[in-house]
């Protein structure tokens, strides 16, 4: 029901000259928010000093995080790994991805994972220009919300585990996420049966 209604307003818009991010708009109920539980940034102070990262209340659905980057950082690279608990409580890997940051960044071809990390952590960061090598200094990104998510998740935890490091030299910074997905459609529809 609810693809056939996706994609009827689909065809609707392109009839209409309507752009697809008003098409989203039509459909309000649909899409995901996270809400997080725990983080945790750990730096090798020889690249990486006064890391700090937190939750931000009352919703735990934003972040916030800065650094200090003690060197210029001409080669780099990232390891992003995602997990999910099965119904037995049993941790699933779903995602397992090592990149190379300096090349993501100029060559703007991205895993949609890699996207979403990027565009979340840019969005309101200090950083101008976001390119290699990583000068020396103070980075900071407020107010941090994930947001454009896949339409194919489904409501569950997650755990998130990403790594930078400086190949077969260091390890540089570490950061771990633990939080719950949920699909605004059933918590709405949660909402309506119990209030």
């Amino acid at each position: 029901m609810w693809s056939t209604l996706i994609w009827s307003l689909i065809a609707w818009s392109s009839l209409l000259h309507i752009h697809p991010a008003e098409t989203a708009k039509l459909i309000p109920n649909l899409g995901y928010f996270i809400e997080m539980k725990q983080m945790d940034c750990v730096g090798n102070p020889s690249y990486f000093a006064n890391t700090y990262c937190r939750i931000l209340p009352p919703h735990n659905r934003s972040m916030e995080a800065s650094v200090t980057i003690m060197q210029k950082l001409s080669t780099f690279s990232g390891s992003l790994r995602v997990a999910i608990p099965n119904a037995k409580k049993v941790i699933t890997q779903i995602f397992d991805i090592t990149f190379d940051v300096c090349k993501v960044l100029r060559e703007r071809k991205r895993k949609m994972l890699i996207d979403l990390m990027v565009n979340t952590v840019a969005r309101n960061s200090n950083a101008k220009d976001w390119k290699c090598p990583f000068p020396k200094g103070k980075f900071e990104s407020k107010n941090m919300t994930v947001t454009d998510l896949p339409p194919m998740l489904t409501e569950s935890p997650f755990y998130v585990n990403l790594d930078f490091f400086i190949p077969k030299v260091a390890h540089g910074l570490n950061i771990t996420l633990k939080g719950h997905l949920f699909e605004i459609a059933k918590v709405n529809a949660r909402k309506k049966k119990y209030l």
